[in-house]
């Protein structure tokens, strides 16, 4: 975790290195180089402790302990013990053997042998605190055939930990009988099947070892909403075989002590275990780490600036391994400060992606005209300054970052439990361009505009102004590779809500004139028929009336729906038939709403052509 000099614990190069690179404001390192009494005490009331350990060719693997509270307890001054059932796929089994290191190795300087890193953790209170220590020679004894592992470690760090993104979950122990059937634990390769990938994604959490060097290590955890760790397409490596697989995780704003990313600053391996715990399946993967930042880590992972590459080196799956299950996987208590999930900028086409940003330094984008188009959504346009030269900077169905954060951002704050979403966010936006390139010309040719609605702080704050008020935000690029293609057959379906339309806005020009059949499915609340009145109208929507079926819904009593012009408008919800009619099987289709229906529509279209556009702010 950290070096110890006199009576203060100092940050090491890794740490410093990595909190230089984010621009973190120097702070004292609050590692405590003993074990505390309080320290002591949450060890021996927790079910579950994380362990980190390093094998003899310096593989770091995590491991799940699990036990009746006192499993773990205090020995004397800064000594702990651990006793307790271990599975037969665990690999601690093999990094703490005396055996394993050898005599050779076994007390020379610098091998890692006995070092440990821990974690205690309470999932239900969401609490948990690291340790590091180490086991030396005689101090540990590893029973693979009773599968019982006995460790006694002298604890030389400590640190309590926030629980900012810990899921709780209530966990009841299960006996953990003698691994009697060892072929219910097995090897995978690095090219992971998929019973381990949907264990991934279907897990909320994952526990992540670390090492600095030989000279001390970490284990932590990290966590989100369910899938929030993806898995990158895997690509030939010749001969039909497949190469590793490779899984990125967004590193959320945490306490800023970077110890882990630190870590792999020095030393870019890891091991990961993650569990599911309804079955007590667990997998466990080692393997070499790329820490990712600023424009690397967008360029892979939509919307965020710090991501981890994780490629394996080592796998190993064991089922019913572990210690603690829950009877009920539904029963999680979320944190209220888990982001949406981060997909990968190659993950899906029609994804926002962020490769290929079309962007120009210095480029601002001024407010100067806004329209108020029903209760909470509003036409904003704006003017761009500082262009450099006239080429294309966007196209028909693409998007535009802008920057917020000198408007709306109060510095960094570590938690918040009244607002724990507002949390340092970086304010910046995506907004479709719901303009299409050559709409304005001449002295306009400049402008672009964006339909949005008014759904969190940076929509609310635009709401709020007046194009008189010199608004003027700089411009982050211009991407996305959403676009609606004449296909084979030459027939288009277009499914929308809300404001999800806006995408088609700008491409609706050229669809028209390709002379394809579109059919235009859109549904909206009753209060935005006022934006669908207003849409249908325009110049350069000529056509969408006649090819737009409007669904509409939220019917408020006493409110009459507004005429808007639409051939034919229905008073209730999209359904499957609406779709799936006769006609439509040749369909290539395109898709904007929230994330709920587009699953919905996916699995009605099975089989059919879909393309999708991520529709969150």
């Amino acid at each position: 975790m950290n070096a110890v000099f006199g009576h203060s614990a100092t940050w090491h190069p890794g740490e410093e290195n990595i909190q230089r690179l984010l621009h973190v404001p120097y702070q004292e390192n609050p590692t405590i180089y003993y074990l505390p009494p309080g320290v002591a005490r949450f060890l021996s009331i927790c079910p579950l402790i994380a362990v980190g350990t390093t094998s003899p060719s310096g593989q770091p693997w995590a491991s799940l302990l699990t036990g009746v509270p006192g499993f773990a307890r205090n020995f004397g001054p800064g000594i702990v013990g651990m006793q307790t059932a271990v599975a037969a796929g665990d690999p601690i089994y093999e990094n703490l053997s005396e055996e394993a290191w050898g005599e050779s190795i076994n007390g020379e300087e610098g091998t890692g042998e006995g070092m440990i890193a821990g974690l205690a953790v309470n999932l239900e209170r969401r609490q948990r605190v690291k340790f590091y220590g180490k086991s030396k020679r005689g101090m540990r004894k590893m029973e693979q055939a009773k599968g019982l592992a006995t460790i006694m470690m002298e604890i030389e760090q400590t640190l309590g930990n926030c629980p900012k993104y810990m899921n709780a979950r209530h966990l009841d122990l299960v006996h953990m009988d003698p691994p009697t059937n060892v072929t219910q634990n097995y090897e995978v390769s690095t090219s992971l099947p998929q019973e381990a990938l949907d264990l991934i994604s279907r897990s909320d959490m994952f526990f992540v070892a670390s090492r600095n060097g030989h000279t001390d290590m970490d284990v932590n955890h990290r966590g989100g909403p369910t899938g929030f760790v993806r898995v990158l397409p895997q690509t030939s490596g010749g001969s039909n075989t497949q190469g590793p697989t490779t899984l990125v995780w967004p590193e959320y704003s945490g306490n800023r002590l970077y110890q882990t990313l630190g870590n792999l600053q020095v030393t870019p391996l890891a091991g990961l275990t993650f569990a599911d715990f309804h079955t007590g399946d667990m997998l466990y993967l080692t393997g070499t780490t790329e820490i990712l930042i600023g424009d690397d880590a967008e360029r892979v992972m939509h919307k965020s600036k710090l991501a981890v590459k994780f490629t394996v080196t080592g796998a190993r799956y064991a089922r019913d391994s572990l210690g603690l299950r829950v009877a009920d996987p539904n029963a999680v208590r979320w944190s209220p400060y888990n982001p949406a999930v981060r997909y990968l900028a190659a993950e899906m086409q029609g994804q926002k992606a962020l490769v290929g940003l079309n962007s120009q330094p210095g480029l601002m984008a001024r407010l100067v005209k806004k329209e108020k188009l029903a209760d909470t959504i509003a036409r904003f346009t704006f003017q761009l300054d500082g262009r450099r030269d006239k080429k294309e900077l966007w196209r028909a169905g693409q998007y535009v970052m802008l920057g917020f954060e000198e408007e709306l951002s109060a510095g960094y704050r570590h938690m918040d439990d009244s607002d724990p979403q507002g949390l340092n966010d970086d304010y910046i936006r995506s907004f479709t361009v719901s303009s299409y390139p050559g709409q304005f010309t001449g002295r306009d040719e400049n402008k672009f505009e964006v339909t949005i609605r008014r759904v969190g702080p940076v929509t609310r704050y635009l709401f709020q102004q007046n194009p008189g008020a010199a608004l003027e935000v700089p411009v982050q690029g211009f991407g996305g590779e959403f676009y609606v293609e004449k296909c084979e057959g030459g027939k288009v379906g277009i499914v929308a809500a809300g404001v999800g339309i806006t995408p088609f806005i700008a491409q609706w020009k050229g669809i028209a004139e390709s002379g394809v059949d579109v059919k235009l499915f859109w549904t909206v609340k009753q209060e935005d028929l006022g934006f669908v009145k207003d849409l249908l109208g325009r110049n350069g929507m000529e056509g969408m009336k006649e090819a737009l079926r409007l669904f509409v819904t939220g019917k408020r009593e006493g409110v009459e729906n507004t005429e808007v012009g639409a051939k034919e408008t229905i008073e209730r919800r999209i359904r499957k038939e609406d779709l799936v009619e006769e006609g439509n099987e040749a369909r290539k289709w395109y898709v904007c709403t929230g994330d709920a229906m587009r699953k919905q529509l996916v699995e009605w279209l099975h089989g059919r052509e879909v393309s999708w556009e991520e529709f969150t702010y």
